[in-house]
């Protein structure tokens, strides 16, 4: 028997999107259910004993950490989350780049340490990424106040106040012209002339075929790492969604979970509700927002027809394949403690590299494993893009005594010759193999592990092709243009409906930004309607 209800807006998706926009939302008064097809809230910011023999040990499902995006974002700040529980332990080094010998290379926030570091390997590297830096630095304000604003709209006090402060250092800044035209690996070759500095800076951001022109612009996430560091919550990423949900629910929001969404219902000339698989329809006076990838919801939800040819035609373009990659990720428990004290011994300061974000493969290795990614191999080896011990930065993700262990790569190709299912415990032997080698103990003490890529991620987090970006990270999908051109302002050509989501401006990882900045478009066009009506 179908049922129905009725709301000011519904949500779809309670992943920490989906939870930031209804909080503004509610906080607004407005009356706000969200539906989640999952029996929790969070999606890739979860946090959960995903292992049956290890109970005890608690795994970020997806993401790793609080971004310095999200730091800056002041979302925390406007929801007041820390009265809610969120508690962040800010992680600086954001990164370290490890050689079998022993040596490593740290990427401190302060540009000055990072030099200090390299000129043990190469005086004239250490000048290289200072000059590099602060150029960055400099032009990485006026981005940062990009992000924090609607993408069409961009235009605020603190933007002007950045663009000011960034033009006397336009010589410096022109000094970075090369990178909007460079593929990633031109670069960095023709910039360092030592191993630790072209590997930690391939791994940071590894989100193309190296060798590809305009791939070096994802140099910018250096840039952000340098203006904040980035944040472990306490209690893993799953604290963040946990203190979005309380906040949310304290401002009178709902949230319906095991409510997979069949369809959006257009009722005249809008979406006026949505309708679950179980039959049930709940109707949106205002609006429907939905944090999905944005090609479900344009191709999937919407019925046949709804959009006109042309958009209908580029919401089918929306790139979730086109870098040829997905994401391989695992997950470690272990009953002992996992050790890196060949490398802590080396390091001046001791500074414990297990509990920061690690890599260790070559340039070349990178660029060669994109190469066999574009041709659907699986490389060998697989480069680790990022790795950690949780449980080191966090004690309450694993019990006394064990470990638990992190690991993201974004190689693995979204279209392999060799089906995943057929090579899933090959990839994980070799890669924790690899790995042992740097983590001592993982091998030896593991209690159990789960081997995750694309088809996996796909069906946990309804993301198709397993794309964790939503929208795959090309320089042509930012700002308008993202997820595609005429559909990157939140609000649709279509009434009554806005998008979210990592799928939207400014990126995804765990910044938060796509959910507040939909709420206020949505909130902005309520507030001009009233003004027409009175």
């Amino acid at each position: 028997m179908t049922t129905s209800s009725q709301y000011d807006v519904v949500i779809v998706g309670a992943g920490h999107n989906g939870l930031t926009a209804g909080c503004y939302l509610a906080k607004a008064d407005k009356r706000v259910l969200i539906v989640e097809a999952s029996n929790q809230v969070g999606g890739m910011t979860a946090t959960n004993a995903t292992l049956p023999q290890a109970p005890q040990h608690l795994f970020n499902e997806g993401a790793i950490q609080l971004t310095g995006v999200f730091r800056l974002s002041g979302v925390a700040e406007d929801l007041e989350l820390y009265k809610y529980g969120l508690r962040e332990i800010p992680v600086d080094p954001s990164h370290i780049q490890l050689a079998p010998d022993g040596s490593s290379l740290a990427i401190w926030k302060d540009a000055g340490k990072t030099a200090d570091e390299l000129r043990h390997f190469s005086p004239k590297d250490a000048r290289a990424y200072l000059e590099m830096s602060n150029a960055m630095y400099h032009a990485m304000g006026p981005v940062i106040e990009y992000m924090k604003v609607h993408p069409t709209r961009p235009f605020s006090k603190e933007l002007l106040k950045e663009t000011v402060k960034a033009a006397p250092h336009l010589r410096k800044l022109w000094g970075l012209k090369h990178i909007v035209g460079a593929s990633h690996y031109e670069f960095l070759d023709e910039t360092f002339e030592t191993e630790l500095p072209k590997g930690a800076l391939s791994a940071m951001a590894a989100f193309s075929q190296l060798k590809l022109d305009m791939t070096a612009w994802a140099m910018i996430y250096l840039g952000i790492v340098q203006r904040v560091a980035n944040a472990m919550p306490v209690g893993g990423t799953g604290a963040l969604p946990a203190a979005l949900h309380k906040c949310f629910l304290a401002h009178g929001g709902e949230v319906k979970l095991e409510a997979p969404v069949a369809q959006l219902r257009i009722e005249g000339d809008r979406v006026g509700a949505v309708e679950l698989e179980s039959g049930e329809v709940i109707r949106a006076r205002d609006a429907v927002l939905t944090t999905c990838n944005p090609i479900i919801t344009l191709t999937k939800l919407l019925p046949p027809g709804t959009l006109d040819h042309k958009l209908e035609s580029r919401a089918k373009d929306i790139p979730i394949r086109k870098t040829h990659a997905t994401s391989l990720k695992i997950n470690v428990a272990t009953s002992g403690k996992i050790t890196m004290e060949k490398h802590r011994q080396w390091r001046k300061d001791k500074l414990d590299p297990t509990g920061i974000l690690v890599a260790w493969h070559t340039l070349e290795e990178q660029s060669a494993a994109w190469d066999a990614t574009v041709r659907g191999e699986w490389a060998d080896p697989m480069p680790v893009h990022c790795s950690i011990v949780p449980s080191r930065v966090d004690p309450t993700q694993a019990p006394e005594g064990g470990d638990t262990f992190w690991l993201w790569s974004g190689i693995p190709p979204v279209n392999p010759v060799t089906p995943w299912e057929d090579v899933r415990d090959e990839i994980g032997e070799r890669v924790i193999k690899d790995s042992a080698q740097y983590y001592v103990g993982l091998d030896t003490h593991e209690i159990g592990r789960t081997v995750l890529c694309g088809p996996d991620l796909e069906k946990r987090f309804n993301a198709p092709a397993g794309n964790v970006y939503h929208v795959d990270p090309l320089i042509t999908r930012f700002g308008p243009m993202r997820p595609a051109p005429g559909l990157g302002q939140y609000r649709t050509p279509v009434k009554g409906l806005y998008l979210s989501g990592a799928g939207t401006h400014p990126t995804g990882g765990v910044c938060s930004l796509p959910g507040k900045l939909a709420a206020e478009t949505l909130l902005g066009d309520l507030n001009k309607a009233d003004k027409k009506r009175k």
